[in-house]
């Protein structure tokens, strides 16, 4: 049986705070156009976003901690997972403000869109899957960037 989708679930588990802590201090939307460069990236953003979340279900999980490469992406999976937990634990402990999700955890930039993504080609790696690689590099690309506008207006 595949049980794989406990890497999907790993990721999506500590998002569930926003339904019962919602940001707070949000700010208002801005009245400007989006660039075409801004669209294409949401969709990107979505692309992987639905990729990384939906391929893991199809494959197994393989913990042969005998190969070397396993071992290393399960190591660079619990620490990627772990800096995401830690970046919602400060979410939650420090009020839940809109830009604790953005801003840089140990100076390390958008540690929230980053993190995922770094777990989910780590992933790609103990699933063995070009697909999954291929996904989280767009949710990378896609979400990166629109997590750094966003970003960049809350902290204006």
């Amino acid at each position: 049986m595949p049980l794989g989708g406990i890497i999907t679930i790993l990721v999506l588990l500590p998002n569930l705070l926003v339904l019962f802590y919602p940001p707070v201090e949000v700010p208002s939307s801005p009245n400007q156009k989006k660039t075409v460069l801004t669209r294409v990236m949401e969709v990107l953003e979505r692309v992987g976003q639905v990729g990384s979340f939906g391929i893991p279900f199809f494959y197994a999980l393989n913990f042969d901690l005998s190969d070397s490469e396993i071992q290393i992406s399960l190591a660079i999976m619990v620490l990627a997972l772990g800096f995401y937990y830690a970046g919602w634990a400060r979410y939650l402990l420090k009020g839940h403000r809109f830009e604790l999700l953005y801003s840089p955890l140990l100076r390390f930039p958008l540690p929230m869109a980053v993190s995922p993504v770094i777990f989910f080609l780590a992933a790609s790696i103990l699933l063995q899957s070009v697909y999954l690689a291929l996904a989280a590099l767009a949710l990378g690309v896609g979400h990166i960037y629109v997590s750094y506008f966003e970003f960049k207006r809350v902290t204006v």
